[in-house]
């Protein structure tokens, strides 16, 4: 088989891999919430804000550890870059990730308060809320969907292309920031949040090259974390300086 028909064989591959992994994130989300909606957390969430997200991000976390364990154990895939590693580049990614995100919110705001554009949040901040949605936030929402929406799908799809190079990485890196952007979309509902969609897609795309360029998940879920823990703690000071 010539060169040509090998590349274009792994390009095919990829391509049909791809919808098979929106697949398996769907039902992994799916199964998480079936299992979250299980439980009655009014007395510690009475606002619904944490508690049932919580664990419908431990439910996809455990599931997609499993697959990723199942695929080392019975395929000998490697690549899914779960443990801890200091990395200076890392830490210098992560460092001025924050900082352009706070600018850029910074910036929102200032622009918001005087346009009124602003849209808050409409629960009361109580500890209980702030707490439990930052806590959210920064311990579950980073390593839940960076496992699930970059670990698994970029070794994957790197593992189809079989090689790694620079434009395969690319390619692995836009289709898994893609996916992450429609798994902001409401499929019940054919909602489409334009703006969401767009925002995960860039972020992801920032999650992915730190991914793969630190060899490590851990940065892309602290990356992950802090960014909502800037938007969403950003959104809770705005709130109480508009008070």
């Amino acid at each position: 088989m010539g060169t040509n028909s090998i590349s274009k064989n792994k390009y095919l591959t990829a391509a049909v891999l791809i919808p098979v992994l929106y697949a398996v994130q769907f039902l992994f989300s799916r199964i998480g919430w079936c299992i979250a909606s299980l439980f009655d957390c009014s007395s510690i969430d009475s606002n619904n804000l944490f508690a049932q997200v919580a664990i419908h991000h431990i439910v996809q976390m455990i599931l997609a550890v499993a697959v990723i364990f199942l695929l080392y154990m019975f395929k000998n895939i490697n690549g899914f870059k779960l443990r801890p590693k200091y990395d200076a580049k890392g830490i210098m990614y992560t460092v001025i990730f924050c900082a352009v995100l706070v600018l850029y919110y910074l910036t929102v705001y200032v622009i918001g308060s005087f346009t009124h554009t602003i849209n808050t949040y409409d629960y009361e901040l109580n500890h209980t809320n702030v707490i439990g949605t930052l806590g959210f936030q920064l311990f579950l929402s980073g390593p839940s969907e960076e496992i699930l929406f970059r670990s698994l799908p970029i070794t994957l799809l790197l593992y189809a292309l079989k090689t790694d190079s620079r434009k395969d990485q690319v390619i692995a890196v836009i289709s898994t920031a893609m996916l992450f952007g429609l798994a902001h979309i409401n499929v019940f509902t054919f909602s489409v949040p334009v703006f969401q969609v767009c925002y995960a897609f860039i972020l992801g795309i920032a999650y992915g090259f730190t991914f793969i360029r630190t060899k490590s998940v851990i940065y892309p879920m602290i990356m992950h974390s802090l960014s909502n823990v800037i938007s969403v703690g950003g959104c809770y000071l705005y709130m109480l300086y508009d008070r």
